[in-house]
């Protein structure tokens, strides 16, 4: 007689109904849910979370650093910067604080000889200040919202996937995020502008510099005025010197990255050409010692050869290509960009339309913030390459450059 023996299924139903909830739990517990995730910590990415706090939005900020974190920079703030931090409400606490000083005084030195000095009026404060990025931006996410920003710090992002309900956030530590709207603050190589924007970086639209501080420098301007210097190598490249609050300075050389390539500059075989034989810098820096070693960035100019928004995300700051071309400033657009996002971001909230039609917007809106002043920039630095003709126009408009200059500064600052 065959016995036939049947399986008792018993053991594995007890199986699934033990582990299956502990699974689901675990899995509940790693994703999280969110109306806004922000990738980057930096000036733009913190000036969003705090423009969001302000419309009393949660979101998710997420760095792959944790703070204080140096960061490679000119340590120069202007114009945007300041009305950034104005809008914000930290303005006042930005001026008292002690790791910050402050200018009324730009000299921008076209040759030996010929310079164009921008100056704030006699009732206004200032038209630049210094601080180190290590303290800029660890001031600015002293301030990030407890109540509504979760800060995610040293926790990289290691990959975006779409989502039917956003896109998900996948983190080093495995955490996973889901976002109605992401935003990328991630910089000039973001993981948010190449995997959902397409973008990609257009060399011919960046500047690249090295930078490195020095203490011990003689003949510093006592009111703490800017030294920028433009240093022809058939290119122009921009020297700057800025005064910090624990006596060093920044020095800074740099231009477009594309043509110094192309003329094969070593920027520090040039920067240290400039410190040991300009007749404008040398005895400065005779008794100076380098406190570090040069340390290179990029800074893009390419908004308006790319968007800065699609169906659920929106970029920001260098992320968007917004620093300015000839004066090299990226700060203060990333701040204000940052603003302008937060803003609309809540306004889609109220909608729940986090659409790329919706969005489109947003880019019309930064255009109509930045983009005569990001135009102007290009075409003076494209003047700027044909040096007598640069000279020549700068001494004819000089006066009127220097009277115009204070409506604009008042205008896009403070």
């Amino acid at each position: 007689m065959q016995i036939k023996l049947v399986r008792s299924h018993s053991f594995e139903w007890l199986f699934l109904l033990i582990v299956f909830p502990i699974f689901i739990e675990i899995f509940l517990l790693k994703m999280i849910k969110t109306d806004v995730c922000i990738i980057g910590a930096g000036p733009s990415g913190a000036s969003t979370s705090l423009m969001l706090s302000k419309y009393k939005v949660p979101h998710y900020i997420i760095d792959k650093a944790t703070f204080p974190r140096d960061k490679t920079c000119g340590d120069g703030l202007i114009l945007y910067a300041y009305k950034s931090l104005k809008e914000l409400g930290l303005l006042e606490r930005f001026l008292k604080h002690p790791k910050f000083i402050h200018s009324k005084k730009i000299n921008l030195h076209l040759n030996n000889t010929l310079r164009v000095t921008f100056k704030e009026s006699e009732k206004r404060d200032m038209v630049i200040s210094y601080g180190k990025r290590i303290d800029f931006d660890f001031f600015l996410v002293n301030h990030l919202s407890e109540q509504y920003a979760i800060k995610e710090f040293g926790n990289a992002v290691k990959k975006i996937e779409a989502h039917p309900d956003g896109y998900m956030v996948r983190l080093k530590d495995g955490k996973e995020i889901l976002s109605k709207v992401i935003v990328g603050a991630d910089g000039i190589q973001s993981i948010v502008s190449r995997k959902l924007g397409q973008n990609t970086v257009d060399r011919s639209k960046v500047s690249t510099f090295i930078s490195a501080y020095f203490k011990d420098v003689n003949g510093l301007s006592l009111k703490n005025e800017a030294e920028i210097r433009i240093v022809y190598k058939g290119i122009p490249l921009f020297f700057y010197v800025f005064p910090l609050a624990d006596n060093q300075v920044n020095v800074t050389l740099g231009g477009n990255a594309k043509k110094i390539q192309a003329y094969n500059i070593n920027l520090k075989e040039e920067v240290t050409t400039i410190l040991t034989s300009h007749p404008k810098v040398v005895d400065k820096f005779k008794d100076a010692e380098q406190v570090n070693a040069w340390r290179g960035w990029g800074i893009p100019y390419q908004f308006r050869k790319q968007k800065a928004y699609g169906n659920r995300f929106l970029l920001v700051g260098d992320a968007a290509g917004l620093a300015n071309a000839f004066y090299k400033e990226g700060v203060g657009t990333g701040m204000m960009s940052g603003i302008i996002c937060a803003k609309k971001i809540a306004e889609c909230i109220r909608e729940n339309d986090f659409s790329e039609e919706r969005l489109a917007s947003y880019q019309k809106e930064l255009q109509k913030e930045f983009g005569k002043l990001l135009r102007f920039s290009e075409l003076v630095l494209r003047l700027a390459k044909f040096k007598q003709l640069f000279f020549l126009t700068v001494r004819v408009l000089k006066n009127r450059l220097e009277r115009k200059s204070v409506g604009v500064i008042k205008r896009r600052s403070y």
